[in-house]
């Protein structure tokens, strides 16, 4: 994603929980930058601390504006995902064979701790980033947001994450009413509830389900496989940019048509 925008020539803060993979991230962009970009201005820095802490959220962008100056888009991408081995196990279980044998029990036995930690971060999270971001935008009369959600927010999906399903439902819903609040001060508000995409993560459930996840997955999915992260970042890049004035309140769901 960040290394779409700063393809672009944009100066991108990127924002993580752990500092010592977050530098190696703005390592690895730094050196992947073209020329090209450099001389139109791209940079990227990176700023640790926790999303789900809305002072650290407003420690975040007082030092995007100290390096910065200002904000011209804000991408909320930060999302983490469920942790519950017995319940990701049975449904591995579950996606590898045609008929579902039992309930996978995660609702009943979740603890509040794992529900609050899930909000905090996937919703909690985002709005605090969104609020900070509006106070400098507002006033500006220009911002793109682009939120990122997930099929599992749009559909039951993800049957063994209903915390999850619930913070990106809430991530579309907090979309499309921001959305209509802020047009009229020139801020254009979009989500992507994303389909099976091949980041670290998703490549990493395949290779724990071995083949036989991967073409249960690939026979579920119409398009016949999972999309490439250059096809998300590209609709992102879209939603951020001048061409998507008209998109207003909108959640564009690339799945290879999953969900339609």
């Amino acid at each position: 994603m960040a290394e779409a925008f700063l393809g672009e020539g944009a100066r991108v803060v990127i924002h993580g929980r752990n500092a010592e993979t977050l530098a190696q991230c703005v390592a690895e962009l730094r050196v992947k930058l073209s020329p090209e970009a450099t001389a139109c201005g791209a940079e990227v820095v990176g700023i640790a601390g926790d999303i789900a802490d809305s002072a650290i959220v407003n420690s975040l962008f007082e030092q995007l504006l100290a390096k910065f100056g200002t904000l011209d888009v804000l991408v909320n991408n930060a999302a983490i995902t469920p942790t519950d081995e017995r319940a990701r196990a049975e449904h591995m279980e579950l996606l590898t064979t045609p008929v579902a044998k039992h309930s996978l029990r995660v609702t009943s036995q979740m603890s509040d701790e794992d529900w609050q930690r899930m909000i905090n971060t996937n919703l909690n999270g985002p709005f605090y980033c969104t609020r900070a971001a509006l106070q400098i935008m507002e006033p500006k009369g220009y911002g793109k947001i682009v939120n990122i959600a997930s099929i599992a927010g749009i559909s039951g999906l993800s049957c063994h994450s209903p915390h999850y399903s619930a913070s990106k439902g809430g991530m579309v819903a907090f979309t499309r009413s921001v959305a209509l609040e802020v047009i009229g001060a020139g801020v254009n508000v979009n989500c992507i509830a994303a389909g099976a995409v091949g980041t670290d993560n998703w490549n990493n459930l395949i290779e724990r389900g071995g083949e036989a996840l991967h073409s249960r997955v690939t026979q579920m999915i119409p398009a016949g496989r999972v999309g490439t992260i250059n096809e998300f970042a590209s609709l992102a890049l879209y939603l951020a940019s001048d061409d998507a004035a008209y998109i207003v309140g909108q959640v564009i769901s690339p799945n290879g048509g999953l969900v339609t």
